[in-house]
């Protein structure tokens, strides 16, 4: 038998406190971790399915064949010959992919106005062979910028309706121009005291919203840009083009391709 005096016994009641004590303290953070860690958990099973569902889809412009957008080359077109009375379009193709997810997007053409040019947007289907076929110009060719050797073909299909935002109403010097001051001059010049000549306004032109083809698939749809001389711009004004007068008329195109999320 071991026989404690109180004062011992009094200072072991105190020390099996504490350790009582510390052992319910160490039991409540142990507890209150493993809560933190089990809504941790949840949270993380959450994001997961969140980013499944809320993942964001990669929309990528690229030339034909898929390749860089670097081969979408507007160099080499002789304006001279086509602004001539059967002066032939000029055609680019190009390409889109939504993703794996395939959510609808919108296609944007914006472009200066300085040489009075006529754009048409059409869907196009790539032509495994059709070098025999091709005698009768029914097919667009394809040149990659690094391999001008190379053709691939493709078809064109239906006609995509782009919608002006900002034509003017009226013209200057034989072409459609862009507004001034409106909210797409604003969107594009924002630094107060711009004053950018006219034909330096882009005028910009949307689609409707495009529903990829191929659903579940990776898969690219393809488009062509036509390009030719606007035959109206005479009964405007513009009478001709002097290839002295104008060599250095620039213009500049831009397409974009944005998700359609309402």
């Amino acid at each position: 038998m071991i026989c404690l005096k109180k004062e011992e016994n009094e200072k072991l009641k105190i020390k099996i406190q504490i350790i009582e004590a510390a052992v319910a303290s160490i039991l409540t953070v142990a507890i209150i971790a493993m809560a933190s860690t089990f809504a941790w958990f949840k949270l993380t099973d959450n994001y997961e399915t969140m980013t499944k569902v809320k993942e964001p889809t990669n929309l990528d412009i690229r030339a034909g064949n898929r390749h860089q957008i670097i081969n979408f080359d507007l160099n080499g077109i002789d304006i001279e010959a086509m602004a001539e009375e059967n002066g032939k379009p000029e055609y680019r193709v190009f390409c889109v992919s939504a993703g794996d997810y395939k959510i609808a997007y919108r296609l944007q053409l914006a472009y200066t106005t300085n040489i009075p040019f006529k754009y048409t947007l059409y869907s196009a289907e790539w032509i495994e062979d059709a070098t025999e076929q091709n005698s009768d110009n029914s097919y667009v060719e394809y040149h990659p910028l690094d391999n001008k050797n190379a053709i691939s073909y493709y078809e064109l299909k239906e006609q995509i309706t782009l919608t002006p935002l900002n034509f003017d109403d009226g013209s200057l010097a034989g072409r459609k121009i862009g507004k001034y001051g409106d909210t797409w001059y604003d969107k594009t010049y924002d630094v107060e005291g711009d004053a950018p000549e006219i034909y330096a306004v882009p005028v910009y032109l949307q689609t409707d919203p495009i529903n990829p083809a191929e659903k579940g698939e990776n898969k690219h749809d393809f488009y062509v840009l036509k390009i030719e001389w606007d035959a109206d711009s005479a009964n405007r004004g513009f009478t001709n083009w002097n290839k002295a007068q104008n060599n250095k008329e620039t213009d500049i195109i831009c397409i974009t391709a944005t998700r359609v999320t309402h």
